[in-house]
Protein backbone atom coordinates (compact mmCIF):
# COMPACT_ATOMS: atom_id res chain seq x y z
CA UNK A 1 0.00 0.00 0.00
CA UNK A 2 1.14 3.55 -0.69
CA UNK A 3 2.03 5.93 2.13
CA UNK A 4 -0.36 8.88 2.36
CA UNK A 5 1.09 11.76 4.32
CA UNK A 6 -1.12 14.83 4.10
CA UNK A 7 -2.48 14.76 7.67
CA UNK A 8 0.85 14.36 9.49
CA UNK A 9 2.64 17.15 7.60
CA UNK A 10 3.39 20.38 9.43
CA UNK A 11 5.12 22.18 6.56
CA UNK A 12 7.42 21.50 3.66
CA UNK A 13 9.10 22.59 0.46
CA UNK A 14 9.65 20.87 -2.88
CA UNK A 15 12.51 22.28 -4.99
CA UNK A 16 12.66 21.60 -8.75
CA UNK A 17 14.80 24.60 -9.67
CA UNK A 18 17.44 22.22 -11.09
CA UNK A 19 16.43 20.32 -14.23
CA UNK A 20 16.12 16.59 -13.70
CA UNK A 21 16.30 16.78 -9.90
CA UNK A 22 13.68 17.28 -7.19
CA UNK A 23 14.80 17.94 -3.65
CA UNK A 24 12.64 18.62 -0.64
CA UNK A 25 12.20 18.94 3.10
CA UNK A 26 9.01 17.81 4.84
CA UNK A 27 8.38 18.22 8.56
CA UNK A 28 6.05 15.71 10.21
CA UNK A 29 4.22 16.12 13.50
CA UNK A 30 6.21 14.57 16.34
CA UNK A 31 9.48 14.19 14.40
CA UNK A 32 12.38 16.52 15.06
CA UNK A 33 14.18 16.00 11.77
CA UNK A 34 12.42 16.57 8.43
CA UNK A 35 12.18 14.04 5.65
CA UNK A 36 14.83 14.78 3.05
CA UNK A 37 13.91 14.10 -0.59
CA UNK A 38 16.49 13.55 -3.34
CA UNK A 39 14.67 12.37 -6.46
CA UNK A 40 15.40 11.96 -10.17
CA UNK A 41 13.01 13.63 -12.59
CA UNK A 42 10.90 16.77 -12.84
CA UNK A 43 7.51 18.04 -11.75
CA UNK A 44 4.67 18.87 -14.12
CA UNK A 45 4.92 22.07 -16.16
CA UNK A 46 2.82 24.17 -13.74
CA UNK A 47 5.51 23.93 -11.03
CA UNK A 48 8.62 22.62 -12.84
CA UNK A 49 11.49 25.08 -12.41
CA UNK A 50 10.14 26.49 -9.14
CA UNK A 51 9.79 25.73 -5.45
CA UNK A 52 6.51 24.74 -3.79
CA UNK A 53 6.19 25.96 -0.20
CA UNK A 54 3.28 24.57 1.83
CA UNK A 55 1.89 24.66 5.36
CA UNK A 56 -0.76 22.40 6.90
CA UNK A 57 -3.01 24.55 9.13
CA UNK A 58 -4.25 21.53 11.12
CA UNK A 59 -1.61 18.79 11.33
CA UNK A 60 -2.34 15.55 13.19
CA UNK A 61 -0.59 12.26 13.66
CA UNK A 62 -0.95 9.36 11.27
CA UNK A 63 -0.42 5.78 12.29
CA UNK A 64 2.26 4.79 9.76
CA UNK A 65 4.29 8.01 9.73
CA UNK A 66 6.99 6.47 11.93
CA UNK A 67 7.78 3.88 9.25
CA UNK A 68 9.09 6.51 6.82
CA UNK A 69 12.87 6.73 6.50
CA UNK A 70 14.33 10.20 6.96
CA UNK A 71 16.26 10.07 3.68
CA UNK A 72 13.97 9.49 0.70
CA UNK A 73 15.87 8.66 -2.48
CA UNK A 74 14.30 7.45 -5.72
CA UNK A 75 12.37 8.86 -8.65
CA UNK A 76 9.57 11.37 -8.94
CA UNK A 77 5.95 10.52 -9.62
CA UNK A 78 3.38 13.16 -10.52
CA UNK A 79 4.10 16.50 -8.86
CA UNK A 80 1.64 19.30 -9.59
CA UNK A 81 -0.48 21.97 -7.96
CA UNK A 82 -3.27 21.72 -10.54
CA UNK A 83 -4.54 18.14 -10.33
CA UNK A 84 -8.34 18.11 -10.29
CA UNK A 85 -10.00 16.23 -7.43
CA UNK A 86 -13.57 15.86 -6.22
CA UNK A 87 -14.18 17.82 -3.02
CA UNK A 88 -17.35 16.83 -1.14
CA UNK A 89 -19.32 19.93 -0.19
CA UNK A 90 -21.93 18.17 1.97
CA UNK A 91 -21.71 17.98 5.75
CA UNK A 92 -21.29 14.58 7.43
CA UNK A 93 -25.04 14.46 8.12
CA UNK A 94 -25.94 15.39 4.53
CA UNK A 95 -23.43 12.89 3.18
CA UNK A 96 -24.97 10.12 5.31
CA UNK A 97 -28.49 10.99 4.15
CA UNK A 98 -27.40 10.88 0.51
CA UNK A 99 -25.91 7.45 1.05
CA UNK A 100 -29.06 6.15 2.75
CA UNK A 101 -31.36 7.63 0.06
CA UNK A 102 -29.09 6.44 -2.77
CA UNK A 103 -28.66 10.01 -4.01
CA UNK A 104 -25.51 11.57 -5.51
CA UNK A 105 -23.25 13.25 -2.96
CA UNK A 106 -22.71 16.97 -3.71
CA UNK A 107 -19.14 17.81 -4.73
CA UNK A 108 -17.09 20.33 -6.64
CA UNK A 109 -13.85 20.04 -8.58
CA UNK A 110 -10.83 21.68 -6.96
CA UNK A 111 -7.15 22.00 -7.72
CA UNK A 112 -5.11 19.89 -5.33
CA UNK A 113 -1.50 19.83 -4.32
CA UNK A 114 -0.28 16.43 -5.48
CA UNK A 115 3.25 15.27 -4.64
CA UNK A 116 4.22 11.69 -5.41
CA UNK A 117 7.50 9.84 -5.41
CA UNK A 118 8.79 6.27 -5.51
CA UNK A 119 11.49 5.76 -2.92
CA UNK A 120 13.96 2.93 -2.54
CA UNK A 121 13.13 2.79 1.16
CA UNK A 122 9.34 3.02 1.37
CA UNK A 123 7.91 2.55 -2.12
CA UNK A 124 5.19 4.94 -3.29
CA UNK A 125 4.57 8.00 -1.13
CA UNK A 126 1.75 10.49 -1.81
CA UNK A 127 0.74 13.91 -0.54
CA UNK A 128 -2.67 14.94 -1.88
CA UNK A 129 -4.69 17.77 -0.38
CA UNK A 130 -6.79 20.83 -1.10
CA UNK A 131 -6.34 22.23 2.42
CA UNK A 132 -2.71 23.34 2.54
CA UNK A 133 -1.60 26.96 2.31
CA UNK A 134 0.58 26.84 -0.81
CA UNK A 135 3.05 29.22 -2.42
CA UNK A 136 4.92 28.77 -5.71
CA UNK A 137 8.14 30.78 -6.16
CA UNK A 138 9.51 32.33 -9.35
CA UNK A 139 10.57 29.95 -12.11
CA UNK A 140 14.27 29.44 -12.87
CA UNK A 141 13.54 27.46 -16.04
CA UNK A 142 10.49 26.62 -18.16
CA UNK A 143 9.29 23.17 -19.22
CA UNK A 144 7.65 22.88 -22.65
CA UNK A 145 4.68 20.66 -23.52
CA UNK A 146 6.78 17.88 -25.09
CA UNK A 147 8.98 17.68 -22.00
CA UNK A 148 5.92 17.46 -19.77
CA UNK A 149 4.46 14.61 -21.86
CA UNK A 150 7.77 12.76 -21.65
CA UNK A 151 7.89 13.21 -17.87
CA UNK A 152 4.28 12.07 -17.44
CA UNK A 153 5.01 8.94 -19.50
CA UNK A 154 8.03 8.27 -17.28
CA UNK A 155 5.73 8.63 -14.27
CA UNK A 156 3.34 6.07 -15.77
CA UNK A 157 6.25 3.65 -16.13
CA UNK A 158 7.29 4.29 -12.53
CA UNK A 159 3.76 3.45 -11.38
CA UNK A 160 3.75 0.34 -13.59
CA UNK A 161 7.06 -0.86 -12.14
CA UNK A 162 5.87 -0.26 -8.57
CA UNK A 163 2.61 -2.15 -9.11
CA UNK A 164 4.62 -5.03 -10.60
CA UNK A 165 6.41 -5.35 -7.25
CA UNK A 166 3.00 -5.68 -5.57
CA UNK A 167 1.56 -8.18 -8.05
CA UNK A 168 4.69 -10.40 -8.24
CA UNK A 169 3.46 -12.39 -11.21
CA UNK A 170 4.91 -15.92 -11.14
CA UNK A 171 6.95 -17.20 -14.05
CA UNK A 172 5.08 -19.63 -16.29
CA UNK A 173 6.11 -23.29 -16.18
CA UNK A 174 5.25 -26.30 -18.32
CA UNK A 175 2.84 -27.47 -15.61
CA UNK A 176 0.81 -24.29 -16.11
CA UNK A 177 -0.07 -25.50 -19.63
CA UNK A 178 -1.31 -28.88 -18.39
CA UNK A 179 -5.09 -28.46 -18.43
CA UNK A 180 -5.61 -31.87 -16.82
CA UNK A 181 -3.37 -31.22 -13.82
CA UNK A 182 -5.48 -31.34 -10.62
CA UNK A 183 -5.94 -28.01 -8.89
CA UNK A 184 -5.08 -28.74 -5.28
CA UNK A 185 -5.74 -26.64 -2.21
CA UNK A 186 -2.14 -25.36 -2.32
CA UNK A 187 -2.45 -24.42 -5.99
CA UNK A 188 -5.72 -22.60 -5.32
CA UNK A 189 -4.13 -20.83 -2.36
CA UNK A 190 -1.33 -19.51 -4.58
CA UNK A 191 -3.90 -18.44 -7.16
CA UNK A 192 -5.95 -16.63 -4.51
CA UNK A 193 -2.85 -14.87 -3.18
CA UNK A 194 -2.06 -13.65 -6.68
CA UNK A 195 -5.67 -12.52 -7.07
CA UNK A 196 -5.38 -10.56 -3.81
CA UNK A 197 -2.22 -8.85 -5.00
CA UNK A 198 -3.77 -8.00 -8.36
CA UNK A 199 -6.84 -6.58 -6.60
CA UNK A 200 -4.67 -4.45 -4.31
CA UNK A 201 -2.70 -3.15 -7.29
CA UNK A 202 -5.88 -2.44 -9.23
CA UNK A 203 -7.31 -0.46 -6.30
CA UNK A 204 -4.14 1.64 -6.22
CA UNK A 205 -4.39 2.24 -9.97
CA UNK A 206 -8.09 3.16 -9.82
CA UNK A 207 -7.48 5.44 -6.84
CA UNK A 208 -4.97 7.41 -8.88
CA UNK A 209 -6.45 7.34 -12.38
CA UNK A 210 -10.16 6.69 -11.77
CA UNK A 211 -11.21 10.29 -12.47
CA UNK A 212 -9.01 10.77 -15.54
CA UNK A 213 -10.59 11.03 -18.99
CA UNK A 214 -8.44 8.16 -20.29
CA UNK A 215 -8.54 6.15 -17.06
CA UNK A 216 -9.08 2.77 -18.77
CA UNK A 217 -5.96 3.15 -20.88
CA UNK A 218 -3.79 4.34 -17.99
CA UNK A 219 -5.04 1.63 -15.63
CA UNK A 220 -4.44 -1.08 -18.23
CA UNK A 221 -0.91 0.22 -18.87
CA UNK A 222 0.21 0.47 -15.24
CA UNK A 223 -1.35 -2.93 -14.45
CA UNK A 224 0.69 -4.53 -17.23
CA UNK A 225 -2.42 -5.57 -19.17
CA UNK A 226 -0.81 -4.93 -22.55
CA UNK A 227 -3.25 -7.26 -24.33
CA UNK A 228 -6.07 -4.95 -23.23
CA UNK A 229 -4.29 -1.93 -24.68
CA UNK A 230 -4.29 -3.65 -28.06
CA UNK A 231 -7.96 -4.57 -27.74
CA UNK A 232 -8.90 -1.00 -26.79
CA UNK A 233 -6.92 0.38 -29.72
CA UNK A 234 -8.67 -2.02 -32.11
CA UNK A 235 -12.07 -1.12 -30.68
CA UNK A 236 -11.35 2.58 -31.09
CA UNK A 237 -10.19 2.05 -34.65
CA UNK A 238 -13.34 0.06 -35.51
CA UNK A 239 -15.52 2.70 -33.88
CA UNK A 240 -13.93 5.44 -35.96
CA UNK A 241 -14.23 3.36 -39.12
CA UNK A 242 -17.90 2.30 -38.91
CA UNK A 243 -21.04 4.37 -38.58
CA UNK A 244 -24.10 3.36 -36.52
CA UNK A 245 -26.02 2.65 -39.76
CA UNK A 246 -23.30 0.27 -40.95
CA UNK A 247 -23.32 -1.52 -37.61
CA UNK A 248 -27.09 -2.06 -37.90
CA UNK A 249 -26.64 -3.55 -41.37
CA UNK A 250 -24.09 -6.03 -40.01
CA UNK A 251 -26.37 -7.09 -37.17
CA UNK A 252 -27.42 -10.77 -37.50
CA UNK A 253 -31.03 -11.26 -36.47
CA UNK A 254 -30.70 -15.05 -36.44
CA UNK A 255 -27.88 -14.98 -33.91
CA UNK A 256 -29.85 -12.53 -31.81
CA UNK A 257 -32.81 -14.86 -31.68
CA UNK A 258 -30.62 -17.75 -30.59
CA UNK A 259 -29.00 -15.72 -27.85
CA UNK A 260 -32.38 -14.53 -26.68
CA UNK A 261 -33.51 -18.12 -26.15
CA UNK A 262 -30.46 -19.16 -24.12
CA UNK A 263 -32.07 -18.20 -20.83
CA UNK A 264 -34.86 -20.69 -21.53
CA UNK A 265 -32.35 -23.49 -22.08
CA UNK A 266 -30.61 -22.55 -18.85
CA UNK A 267 -33.92 -22.55 -17.01
CA UNK A 268 -34.71 -26.00 -18.42
CA UNK A 269 -31.34 -27.27 -17.21
CA UNK A 270 -32.04 -25.97 -13.72
CA UNK A 271 -35.50 -27.53 -13.76
CA UNK A 272 -34.05 -30.87 -14.86
CA UNK A 273 -31.48 -30.70 -12.08
CA UNK A 274 -34.17 -29.95 -9.54
CA UNK A 275 -36.22 -32.88 -10.79
CA UNK A 276 -33.20 -35.12 -10.45
CA UNK A 277 -32.69 -33.93 -6.88
CA UNK A 278 -36.30 -34.81 -6.06
CA UNK A 279 -35.58 -38.40 -7.13
CA UNK A 280 -32.27 -38.79 -5.31
CA UNK A 281 -33.78 -41.53 -3.08
CA UNK A 282 -33.75 -44.00 -5.98
CA UNK A 283 -30.97 -42.85 -8.32
CA UNK A 284 -28.09 -44.37 -6.38
CA UNK A 285 -26.47 -40.99 -5.62
CA UNK A 286 -27.74 -40.50 -2.10
CA UNK A 287 -24.49 -41.97 -0.75
CA UNK A 288 -22.73 -38.70 -1.61
CA UNK A 289 -22.79 -36.72 1.68
CA UNK A 290 -22.63 -33.42 -0.23
CA UNK A 291 -25.32 -34.12 -2.82
CA UNK A 292 -28.21 -32.84 -0.73
CA UNK A 293 -26.36 -29.95 0.82
CA UNK A 294 -27.35 -27.18 -1.57
CA UNK A 295 -27.36 -24.73 1.32
CA UNK A 296 -24.80 -25.62 3.92
CA UNK A 297 -25.78 -24.62 7.47
CA UNK A 298 -22.62 -22.51 7.69
CA UNK A 299 -24.12 -20.19 5.09
CA UNK A 300 -27.12 -19.33 7.23
CA UNK A 301 -25.08 -19.09 10.42
CA UNK A 302 -22.51 -16.71 8.92
CA UNK A 303 -25.20 -14.68 7.15
CA UNK A 304 -27.19 -14.27 10.37
CA UNK A 305 -24.06 -13.13 12.20
CA UNK A 306 -23.23 -10.57 9.52
CA UNK A 307 -26.76 -9.17 9.55
CA UNK A 308 -26.74 -8.88 13.31
CA UNK A 309 -23.33 -7.21 13.41
CA UNK A 310 -24.44 -4.65 10.82
CA UNK A 311 -27.71 -4.04 12.64
CA UNK A 312 -26.27 -3.69 16.15
CA UNK A 313 -23.00 -1.86 15.41
CA UNK A 314 -23.48 0.21 12.25
CA UNK A 315 -24.48 3.39 14.12
CA UNK A 316 -22.01 3.06 17.00
CA UNK A 317 -19.48 5.89 16.57
CA UNK A 318 -17.48 5.62 19.80
CA UNK A 319 -14.43 4.35 17.87
CA UNK A 320 -12.53 7.63 17.56
CA UNK A 321 -9.80 6.54 15.15
CA UNK A 322 -8.16 9.42 13.30
CA UNK A 323 -8.95 8.33 9.74
CA UNK A 324 -10.49 5.57 7.66
CA UNK A 325 -7.29 3.52 7.43
CA UNK A 326 -6.82 3.58 11.19
CA UNK A 327 -10.50 2.78 11.74
CA UNK A 328 -10.11 -0.35 9.61
CA UNK A 329 -7.15 -1.39 11.78
CA UNK A 330 -8.93 -0.73 15.08
CA UNK A 331 -10.29 -3.67 17.13
CA UNK A 332 -13.83 -2.85 15.99
CA UNK A 333 -12.72 -2.51 12.38
CA UNK A 334 -10.85 -5.83 12.49
CA UNK A 335 -13.85 -7.61 14.00
CA UNK A 336 -16.40 -6.23 11.54
CA UNK A 337 -14.16 -6.45 8.47
CA UNK A 338 -13.08 -10.04 9.06
CA UNK A 339 -16.62 -11.13 9.93
CA UNK A 340 -17.87 -9.64 6.65
CA UNK A 341 -15.07 -11.43 4.80
CA UNK A 342 -16.19 -14.76 6.24
CA UNK A 343 -19.83 -14.23 5.28
CA UNK A 344 -19.03 -13.11 1.76
CA UNK A 345 -16.49 -15.82 0.96
CA UNK A 346 -18.57 -18.66 2.43
CA UNK A 347 -21.52 -17.52 0.31
CA UNK A 348 -19.35 -17.68 -2.81
CA UNK A 349 -17.56 -20.96 -1.99
CA UNK A 350 -20.52 -22.97 -0.69
CA UNK A 351 -23.12 -21.62 -3.08
CA UNK A 352 -22.38 -24.29 -5.69
CA UNK A 353 -23.86 -27.75 -5.18
CA UNK A 354 -20.52 -29.23 -6.28
CA UNK A 355 -18.38 -27.22 -3.87
CA UNK A 356 -16.82 -30.42 -2.46
CA UNK A 357 -16.20 -32.27 -5.73
CA UNK A 358 -13.30 -32.33 -8.18
CA UNK A 359 -11.45 -29.09 -8.78
CA UNK A 360 -13.98 -27.17 -6.71
CA UNK A 361 -12.93 -29.14 -3.65
CA UNK A 362 -9.45 -27.63 -3.74
CA UNK A 363 -10.88 -24.14 -4.19
CA UNK A 364 -13.32 -24.63 -1.31
CA UNK A 365 -10.56 -25.88 0.99
CA UNK A 366 -8.43 -22.83 0.18
CA UNK A 367 -11.35 -20.46 0.88
CA UNK A 368 -12.21 -22.24 4.13
CA UNK A 369 -8.59 -21.93 5.24
CA UNK A 370 -8.81 -18.18 4.69
CA UNK A 371 -12.08 -18.05 6.61
CA UNK A 372 -10.34 -19.71 9.56
CA UNK A 373 -7.70 -16.98 9.52
CA UNK A 374 -10.38 -14.29 9.33
CA UNK A 375 -12.26 -15.90 12.22
CA UNK A 376 -9.10 -15.77 14.34
CA UNK A 377 -8.55 -12.12 13.42
CA UNK A 378 -12.19 -11.28 14.21
CA UNK A 379 -11.91 -13.02 17.58
CA UNK A 380 -8.71 -11.11 18.35
CA UNK A 381 -10.56 -7.86 17.63
CA UNK A 382 -13.42 -8.92 19.90
CA UNK A 383 -11.03 -9.81 22.72
CA UNK A 384 -9.47 -6.34 22.50
CA UNK A 385 -12.92 -4.72 22.57
CA UNK A 386 -13.87 -6.72 25.66
CA UNK A 387 -10.74 -5.42 27.43
CA UNK A 388 -11.70 -1.80 26.61
CA UNK A 389 -13.74 -0.05 29.31
CA UNK A 390 -15.32 2.24 26.69
CA UNK A 391 -17.23 -0.79 25.38
CA UNK A 392 -18.27 -2.18 28.76
CA UNK A 393 -21.99 -1.83 28.00
CA UNK A 394 -21.48 -3.93 24.86
CA UNK A 395 -19.56 -6.78 26.49
CA UNK A 396 -22.63 -9.08 26.74
CA UNK A 397 -23.28 -8.54 23.00
CA UNK A 398 -19.62 -9.17 22.18
CA UNK A 399 -19.77 -12.42 24.19
CA UNK A 400 -22.63 -13.60 21.98
CA UNK A 401 -20.69 -12.67 18.85
CA UNK A 402 -17.70 -14.55 20.23
CA UNK A 403 -19.74 -17.73 20.75
CA UNK A 404 -21.07 -17.51 17.21
CA UNK A 405 -17.60 -17.01 15.75
CA UNK A 406 -16.30 -20.02 17.68
CA UNK A 407 -19.21 -22.11 16.35
CA UNK A 408 -18.56 -20.94 12.77
CA UNK A 409 -14.85 -21.65 13.13
CA UNK A 410 -15.56 -25.16 14.43
CA UNK A 411 -18.00 -25.72 11.57
CA UNK A 412 -15.37 -24.64 9.04
CA UNK A 413 -12.81 -27.03 10.58
CA UNK A 414 -15.29 -29.93 10.44
CA UNK A 415 -16.21 -29.16 6.84
CA UNK A 416 -12.57 -29.09 5.79
CA UNK A 417 -12.12 -32.56 7.29
CA UNK A 418 -15.22 -33.86 5.46
CA UNK A 419 -14.01 -32.51 2.13
CA UNK A 420 -10.55 -33.99 2.60
CA UNK A 421 -12.00 -37.41 3.40
CA UNK A 422 -14.17 -37.27 0.27
CA UNK A 423 -11.30 -36.04 -1.95
CA UNK A 424 -8.04 -37.79 -1.04
CA UNK A 425 -4.95 -36.03 -2.33
CA UNK A 426 -6.59 -32.64 -2.97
Amino acid sequence: MAFRLDQAIVKGEIDNTERGRVRGLIWLLGRKEPLKLDLEGDAWRDVAGAKILFVNPEPRRQKRQGELRQIQQGIVGDITASRKVKHITASDEEWQRCMEDDKPIPFEWRNSLYIEWFSEENGRVIIETTDFETQITEFTWQMDEAEEQAQQFANLNAMRNWLATIIKRPEKTEEDDDDEAPFSEDAWEESLKLSDRVSEAHMEAMDKYGDDDDDDTKVAFVMGWDHMLGMMADAQENQNRSSPAEELEDFDDDDSDEEGEEWKDAEDDLTDDDDDDDNDFDDGLDEDPFRERERHPLLKRSRDLVLRVLRDLRDDDRDDSADADEADDSPLGRFIGNTLNIGGKLAGALGSRRFAQGEEAGYTLAILKRCLNWANEALAGLNSLMEDSRWEDRHPLFSEFKRELHAIRDGITDLRQEIRRANPGV
